[in-house]
C-alpha cells in the first residue's frame, strides 16, 4: 500500500478551527529555542575531528539523537520500510555510507541476519553493541574508495550539503557494485513547499533556504540537489533508475492521522536540526555572527509552530541497478 506521504495530489489539512491551539507543541518549540539559544552563544557544539572541515554538522550528543530521530522520520515515511530498493533476500554484503549513528546500519543487520553490514563515517560515534554481523570504520567516502570486495547493496541517507563531487561518488558506487547490484539515496532535499499558497507566506523559512543554498555552494557542497540524483545516477551507467517522492510535513497540520504522526516527528526534527545546519556554514562562509542566526532562526522557529502554513519537505528515495 502507497505510505500517505507519496500519494499523488495536494495534502488536505485539518478543518478543525481549534485544532492551531496546540499548547503542546507550543511548550516543544519554547523548549527548543531555549537550549539552542544557550549552546549557540560560542558556537557551543562538538563537530569531527578526522578530516576537520569537511562535514559542516555536528556530531555531539544532541546531534546524534537528533540523527536517529531523522533515521525514524525515513523509515515512517517509507511506510516503515528501510529500503525501497527490490534487494533479494540472498545478498550478502551490504554499506552503508556516511551511516551517522549506525541505527540504520544496525537494523539492516538485524533484517539480514546472513549478510554483512559495513557502515562508515568522518565520525567513530556508532554503538560497541551491535550486532555480530555489523561493523563499523572511519573513513570518507569522498576519497578514493579501497574496499576488498564488491557489494550486492550501497546506501545513504541525508547527503545534501556533504558531497563535493556526485560524479565521482555515484561512478564509485556504481564501480563496488556487484553485477546486478543496487544503489539507494534516501535525501530530504532543503527546500519549503506547499500545495496551496502557505509556502510564499513562510518568509523566514524560505530565507533560511536561500541562506543555506548559498552557504552550501560557497564551501563547495550544495543543497537543493536532490532532483538531480536520477539522472546522475543514469550518467554514472545505473540501469532502472528508479525516483520516489515523499511529502514530509513540517508540523502536525495534516487532515491525514499518518500524515498528521509524520509532521509530529519532523517537527521536532526541524526545531533541533535549524542550529546544527545554520551554525558553521552561516558564520564560516557568509560571515554572520551567532548572534545574526540566532534572529533568523527564532522566526523559523515560529513559522514550524504555525499549523496554519501547510507546508512540508520533499524526501527523495532514488534507487538503481549496476548491470
Amino acid at each position: 500500500m502507497v505510505h500517505p506521504s507519496q500519494r499523488e495530489g495536494p495534502i488536505v489539512p485539518e478543518g478543525d478551527s481549534d485544532v492551531y491551539d496546540d499548547s503542546d507543541y507550543a511548550s516543544v518549540a519554547a523548549g527548543s529555542s531555549t537550549a539552542s539559544l544557550a549552546s549557540s552563544r560560542q558556537n557551543g557544539r562538538r563537530y569531527h575531528a578526522y578530516r576537520q572541515g569537511e562535514y559542516m554538522f555536528p556530531n555531539d550528543d544532541r546531534e546524534q539523537e537528533r540523527l536517529d530521530l531523522h533515521s525514524h522520520i525515513c523509515n515512517l515515511a517509507l511506510g516503515g520500510n528501510l529500503y525501497r530498493a527490490p534487494l533479494n533476500a540472498e545478498i550478502k554484503k551490504i554499506l552503508d555510507l556516511g551511516t551517522g549513528t549506525g541505527a540504520w546500519a544496525i537494523e539492516m543487520a538485524d533484517a539480514f541476519p546472513e549478510a554483512i553490514v559495513t557502515g562508515t563515517d568522518l565520525s567513530p560515534i556508532q554503538p560497541t553493541w551491535v550486532p555480530p554481523n555489523c561493523r563499523f570504520e572511519v573513513d570518507d567516502f569522498e576519497l578514493p574508495w579501497n574496499f576488498s570486495h564488491p557489494f550486492d547493496y550501497i546506501h545513504m541517507r541525508g547527503i545534501e550539503g556533504s558531497v563535493k563531487d556526485f560524479d565521482q561518488l555515484f561512478t564509485q558506487a556504481h564501480d563496488n557494485l556487484t553485477p546486478g547490484g543496487w544503489f539507494e539515496i534516501c535525501d530530504f532535499t532543503v527546500g519549503v513547499f506547499s500545495d496551496d499558497d502557505t509556502a510564499e507566506k513562510a518568509t523566514n523559512m524560505q530565507r533560511w533556504r536561500n541562506l543555506l543554498v548559498e552557504a552550501s555552494k560557497k564551501f563547495g557542497k550544495q543543497f537543493s540537489v536532490a532532483q538531480n540524483y536520477k539522472q546522475w545516477m543514469t550518467d554514472a551507467g545505473f540501469k532502472n533508475v528508479q525516483e520516489e517522492i515523499y511529502k514530509v510535513p513540517f508540523s502536525p497540520w495534516a487532515k491525514e492521522p499518518q500524515l498528521k504522526e509524520l509532521g509530529r516527528w519532523h517537527q521536532a526534527n526541524m526545531l533541533e536540526a535549524l542550529e546544527a545546519y545554520s551554525l558553521a556554514l552561516m558564520t564560516r562562509f557568509l560571515g554572520w555572527t551567532v548572534e545574526d542566526v540566532r534572529v533568523l532562526l527564532a522566526g523559523v522557529r515560529k513559522e514550524l509552530t504555525d499549523r496554519t502554513l501547510h507546508i512540508y519537505s520533499r524526501l527523495y528515495v532514488v534507487y538503481a541497478q549496476r548491470e
